[in-house]
């Protein structure tokens, strides 16, 4: 094998997860963001690595005296030396650049920005990882740190969705540290475990499915105020219409009901007309395995294209092998591609009114 191989497998063994999992997140959306802005704050999310490393060594130090034993050691290096130099970072990359942006017109942005910066660094920490670990550490840190870095993004962005619509200061304020605390406190507390390098390390799986289960929460009860939201907007427009179609003009006029009165009328349209929101559809046990085949699939076909195309690119002889690789690759990723697609439209549980 050449020597370009090895770097562009483990390359895409460490993008490909993350591209996966926002993707998952961008197809859910019912208001899909900018593309431009989502890739802006992805590559942002990836930029901040750069600031973080020599912050994190800072930090590190700073606790160096603290390190008397295992846990005292494992606190101070997941803390000062990751979670919170690296949750910092993803912050400002929503509180400074998404923040402002017309685009963040719901609570619900803030988990899909949220998650976007989150992946954006873990794609490139992957690739430094990914490079001195092997093709292992690459399996093994797309079950396990990109989900983590996914989901305290999720987390965090939840809480600053909810901060950019708040009543007040005091709220809003209370919410982005929250956000924050979370992020920080949830994924300081999975790479605890595993850096106490003992047995403890099987407590970081615990620590993850509490936030992917908390994760998952905070983003399906955004989704239901979504719809809730968007059902309270096309009912009060009807209601409105059928109004302004069936009524006389000279009764709307004694009413006072005129042109700007109509306009504020449709303005208003975001007021809740029920105090019981639709649920969200749960996903079949057949949904989920759909994704989970297509996702694996996925992967699997895409280290086999990126092994041809380091055949072609590296060896002289490398397109008599190469060439019959990407034909045979070419229907299975079409095959998984639409086994992921069709995962994430559904089955979904029927539920009752």
């Amino acid at each position: 094998m050449g020597a370009m191989s090895t770097p562009l497998m483990l390359g895409g063994s460490a993008v490909v997860p993350s591209l996966l999992l926002l993707w998952y997140v961008y197809a859910r959306d019912r208001n899909p963001e900018p593309r431009g802005l989502l890739l802006k704050t992805f590559l942002l999310g990836a930029a901040i690595c750069v600031p973080v490393v020599p912050v994190a060594m800072w930090l590190e130090s700073l606790g160096r005296a603290w390190e008397t034993g295992v846990w005292s050691t494992a606190l101070v290096r997941a803390f000062l030396g990751a979670a919170i130099p690296e949750e910092l970072f993803k912050y400002l990359v929503l509180r400074r650049y998404v923040w402002n942006k017309p685009a963040f017109d719901e609570p619900l942005d803030g988990v899909v920005y949220g998650t976007t910066a989150s992946l954006g660094f873990a794609t490139l920490e992957n690739i430094l990882y990914v490079g001195d670990g092997g093709l292992g550490v690459a399996v093994l840190r797309a079950l396990t740190a990109v989900p983590q870095h996914a989901f305290t993004g999720v987390i965090m962005g939840a809480f600053l969705g909810r901060a950019r619509f708040a009543a007040d200061e005091a709220q809003r304020f209370g919410l982005l540290a929250a956000g924050l605390g979370w992020a920080i406190l949830l994924h300081g507390a999975y790479d605890t475990f595993l850096m106490t390098e003992t047995g403890f390390a099987l407590l970081a799986l615990p620590a993850l499915l509490t936030s992917v289960g908390w994760g998952r929460g905070l983003y399906k009860g955004l989704q239901r105020e979504q719809i809730l939201l968007g059902t309270s907007l096309v009912t009060r427009r009807f209601r409105v219409e059928e109004r302004l179609l069936v009524e006389e003009p000279a009764q709307l006029a004694v009413e006072g009901m005129g042109t700007p009165t109509i306009s504020a009328e449709l303005g208003v349209a975001q007021v809740r007309l029920s105090t019981h929101p639709p649920r969200e559809p749960e996903r079949t046990f057949f949904s989920w395995l759909k994704l989970g085949l297509g996702g694996i699939g996925l992967s699997a076909c895409g280290l086999a294209w990126l092994f041809a195309a380091a055949l072609l690119l590296g060896e002289p002889v490398g397109s008599e092998v190469a060439v019959p690789v990407l034909i045979v690759c070419a229907i299975p990723t079409a095959l998984f591609l639409l086994l992921f697609r069709s995962g994430l439209r559904g089955p979904f549980e029927t539920q009752l009114a």
